[in-house]
């Protein structure tokens, strides 16, 4: 071995667990062709990532000699750069017979994704070979640091080595090839182009690569994605183990092909077109190929070297705001995100941060578009985000009777090809079996995973017929079946002393509760009654049996059978035989394992019988399930069983507030049998408040009384209801106005919009004013904390006023809006130039009907730079605004007679506002009129 240099290590051929374990140092090999010798390693099983410098021509024949095996292997040159170019790489197929696929995960990719400087690094390689005839037998370690900004515009960037490079004429002259990893991820490959000054190595972006012509054909599925290096932490990261026959009907295995969607996909190619941040939310039903979509999104972008990142639900916050300082196209893909609201809510302020000077995109996947989707967008920064974001509601693929069968027979082959990667199933003649499968006559029918469960049964049955292969059973039964035999096979590996039933009511409480750490586990564990009295090493068996079975992420103790369809007909099976399943475990679980338990409950409760039960189980404890039902409620398909639920919870003549407020507060603000149900819950509330004395309770009741009842239609009452509010808030005002006057200041700009809305303008001024004054108070008594509330007032207040033509005074008013929303846009741009941009238009049209037409062109000159400012950032939420402005933009031009000036403007705000009512035609059609007759005018002028 030689001889140990600090930042230059060399490594020993593995022996044994260790680090050099930890960063697969078998992988490196040597790669030799006639007169050139270099570095390689291998990406996957027989695929070699090396540098053009060290191979000859595409279809030459070159050898490799892994680090471990003591002999080399025949290989071919399938994709080759350009040496010395910008592209200084290339892939080497092993195509030696004798060749031994390695054992371990495959080295996951990535790519530099901020700016943040000197990030540690390490090549990997054989830097003296040259130097000697014979085969060396350690590899070496190269550290150092790289910085995004090095080199960068040469599509490379440099590795600035630790410490100077050891002794002798060519010290790296070997090293040409070698990986190079940064934060865990394959990020380049040394360049052969050695001469860029000491202690340092130039090296070749595998992102760079993935744009090259070729080189994703070459590595097929080798380069799934290119992980941003500083958000690692962020990455979901699932296991690549095909330990059961249902692995292999997991979308991120990609085992069968992707099929058809080409319209889909354009639109999303599309969607990814230009700068700045843009959402769209892709929902449908279990079982759809949502999440294969975003799979395929996925290696398209990586195919053109964007970064890309599926997002772990167990990320910190702090790991999370690091998008907002990422300078390379992202792509984001949140999977289930109906489950993590809260998360989706922390990501968007983080891309709120993100300058827009590079495509931003968020992919959300759900099954519903419902009311986690409507309660996620009341935050304000998710409401500016996601107000126009393209929410596509995924169609059934190959819904024709030729469509459907060409996807059986696809998935019966590439499952087929498959099944001997599963541990047990080696030893039978797949293809064999898949063909005589095929030659059969078969109707399959329903969503794509449904096609694929019935082609993984079929090829199952034809070995293990038993009682699975019956007719009368589902495919889905039948998959289960087979997957039991994997259950209990490990369950008797790990010493179990539990018949089948035990068994699997275990599994079910596993996957109803779903802990996301290890305390959670033991409180799980330690409150199911047939473990009740076992010693702890029964319990830690049960523990190991399970995240055996399905190996959790990212510190999950377990993870749950998949696809998802099949976990949920299996918990509901179980819960057929045993309804009182989860009620031991209800007082022992945190509030998220409860939603998580309704959630797959109420989606297993398309099974007959189990609707019933499931609204039963939450009224009878309503005392700690109401909370968790309205979350669930808002995430499933088909909510009715908890909808029931809590409708029998809310009529409980004994339900106090606690429990009614809640309900209420949930309720959506559209469809008249929510809205009268939510009137008569406000009303409970309203009263149980006055019956207790509780004032400023029964205040706030009766804001939200009002609210609700104009909802209804119904006016006079809810401006009887805000009329009460107001005189309670003004009474406890005037003994606390410290306490009170906030809420004061809220009740009358409220009051206000009520009598507006009912055509009482003068009225509605004067409790305008109020507020505005109220509001000037709290502010001189708190500076900054009301002055938002202040600017609104002020809004409000000019509408008014211009509503009655009094424009002097409207024109003083939105002027201090403006400047107060200037203030605060300076300090958060992101959450206040929306706000600042709507004023300068009301700016405008106040200064146009006083005839101050000069100012009115420069304001609205303003307004329209914003928006543009806006719309680079985030395009979706902001393009509405930048048509509007335009088009007001257009209207000051033609009052000073600037007819070219008027018609550029409209023409522009047209074009936009075309494209926005192809997608929201009801939303922007009056819009589009509206523009379309500022055109005419423009052109009769």
């Amino acid at each position: 071995m030689a001889d140990d240099v600090a930042g230059h290590e060399p490594v020993a051929a593995p022996r044994g667990a260790g680090y050099a374990d930890a960063v697969q140092v078998g992988r490196v090999v040597g790669v030799e062709a006639p007169g050139r010798r270099g570095s390689g390693y291998l990406i996957a099983g027989r695929l070699v990532l090396t540098s053009a410098h060290t191979t000859p021509e595409v279809g030459a024949a070159v050898r490799i000699h892994p680090i471990a095996s003591g002999r080399s292997f025949a290989g071919v040159v399938t994709w080759r750069g350009t040496p010395g170019g910008r592209q200084d790489a290339a892939l080497v197929q092993v195509d030696d017979p004798a060749w031994i696929e390695p054992d371990g995960r495959d080295p996951a990719f990535g790519r530099l994704a901020t700016g943040r400087p000197h990030l540690p690094a390490e090549a990997w390689g054989f830097p003296r070979w040259t130097e000697r005839p014979e085969w060396p037998t350690d590899t070496w370690r190269v550290t150092g640091s790289v910085s995004p900004g090095s080199r960068f515009e040469g599509d490379r960037f440099v590795l600035d080595l630790t410490h100077q490079p050891p002794a002798g004429e060519a010290p790296w002259a070997g090293l040409p090839g070698g990986a190079v990893f940064c934060g865990g991820l394959l990020i380049g490959v040394v360049a052969g182009d050695l001469d860029v000054g000491p202690g340092r190595l130039e090296v070749v972006p595998v992102s760079t690569l993935c744009r090259e012509p070729g080189f994703a054909d070459a590595a097929g599925r080798a380069v799934p994605r290119l992980s941003p290096v500083e958000l690692t932490e962020a990455q979901l990261t699932e296991s690549d183990q095909l330990l059961s026959p249902a692995a292999l009907l997991r979308a991120g295995a990609e085992i069968v092909g992707f099929r058809g969607r080409h319209r889909l996909m354009d639109d999303m190619d599309d969607w990814c077109a230009g700068n700045g941040f843009a959402a769209l939310l892709l929902h449908g039903p279990g079982g759809q190929g949502k999440s294969r979509v975003g799979y395929e999104l996925t290696a398209e972008r990586t195919a053109d070297g964007w970064a890309t990142l599926w997002l772990d639900a167990g990320t910190s916050d702090e790991a999370i705001a690091a998008v907002s300082g990422v300078v390379v196209p992202l792509l984001i893909v949140v999977d289930r995100a109906d489950s993590r609201p809260e998360q989706v809510r922390t990501l968007l302020r983080a891309c709120a941060r993100h300058d827009g000077a590079q495509p931003l995109r968020v992919l959300l996947i759900a099954r519903t578009a419902g009311d986690w989707w409507r309660l996620l967008r009341t935050d304000r920064v998710a409401e500016q985000l996601l107000a126009h974001a393209s929410v596509v509601a995924l169609p059934l693929l190959d819904d024709d009777a030729s469509g459907q069968l060409d996807a059986y027979q696809q998935a019966v082959h590439e499952l087929a090809a498959a099944l001997p990667r599963v541990p047990g199933y080696a030893g039978h003649d797949w293809p064999a079996i898949a063909a005589r499968l095929i030659a059969v006559s078969h109707e399959p029918g329903g969503p794509v995973l449904a096609v694929q469960i019935e082609a993984l049964a079929d090829l199952l049955d034809a070995v293990w017929p038993g009682s699975a292969a019956s007719a009368r059973q589902s495919a889905e039964d039948r998959v289960l079946a087979h997957e039991r035999r994997y259950w209990a096979f490990t369950a008797a590996w790990h010493g179990l002393p539990f018949d089948e039933a035990v068994l699997q009511d275990l599994l079910a409480v596993a996957m109803l509760f779903s802990p996301a750490d290890d305390d959670q586990a033991d409180r799980l564990l330690s409150g199911i009654a047939a473990l009740d009295g076992q010693p702890r090493e029964c319990r830690d068996a049960v523990r190991g049996w399970l995240a055996d079975l399905y190996p959790g992420t990212d510190g999950e103790p377990w993870g749950s059978l998949q696809p998802d369809r099949l976990a949920e007909r299996f918990v509901g099976l179980r819960l057929t035989e045993s309804p009182e399943l989860p009620e031991p475990l209800i007082p022992v679980v945190t509030e998220g394992q409860r939603r998580r338990m309704l959630t797959v409950y109420a989606r297993a409760a398309r099974q007959p019988g189990l609707a019933d039960q499931l609204t039963d189980l939450c009224v009878r404890h309503a005392d700690r399930l109401t909370q968790a039902t309205i979350d669930a409620a808002g995430l499933v398909e088909t909510p009715q069983p908890l909808v029931a639920a809590l409708r029998r919870i809310s009529a409980d003549p004994g339900a106090e507030v606690e429990r009614l407020a809640p309900i209420g507060e949930w309720l959506p603000r559209h469809g008249h049998d929510h809205t009268v149900w939510a009137v008569e819950i406000t009303q409970r509330i309203a009263e149980l408040h006055r019956r207790a004395g509780r004032e400023a309770e029964l205040a706030t009741a009766l804001n939200n009384l009002s609210v609700r009842l104009g909802d209804l239609g119904s006016n006079g009452p809810a401006l009887a209801a805000i009329e009460e509010a107001v005189l309670i808030h003004r009474r406890l005002a005037g003994q606390q106005p410290e306490t009170f006057e906030a809420d004061l200041a809220r009740s009358l700009s409220n009051l206000c919009v009520r009598l507006g809305e009912l055509g009482q303008l003068e009225p509605g001024l004067t409790a305008g004013e109020e507020a505005t004054e109220l509001y000037r108070r709290l502010d001189d008594r708190e500076p900054g904390t009301f002055l938002p509330d202040l600017a609104m007032a002020l809004r409000n207040l000019a509408l008014c006023l211009g509503a009655l033509e009094r424009f002097p005074q409207a024109l003083a008013a939105i002027e201090e809006s403006v400047l107060l929303y200037q203030r605060l846009a300076e300090e958060r741009p992101d959450e206040f130039l929306p706000d600042l941009a709507v004023s300068l238009s009301i700016l405008g049209i106040n200064l146009g009907s006083l005839d101050r037409d000069e100012e009115s062109l420069h304001v609205a000159e303003q307004a329209v730079l914003i928006r543009r400012r806006l719309t680079a950032r985030r395009p979706d939420a902001s393009l509405p605004g930048l048509a509007t402005a335009l088009t007001d933009l257009a209207v000051r031009h033609v009052v000073l007679n600037q007819r070219p000036e008027a018609l550029a403007a409209v023409e522009e705000a047209l074009a936009i506002r075309h494209r926005l009512v192809e997608k929201w035609p009801e939303t922007f059609g009056e819009d589009l009129e509206w523009s379309l007759h500022v055109q005419k005018v423009i052109l009769e002028a």
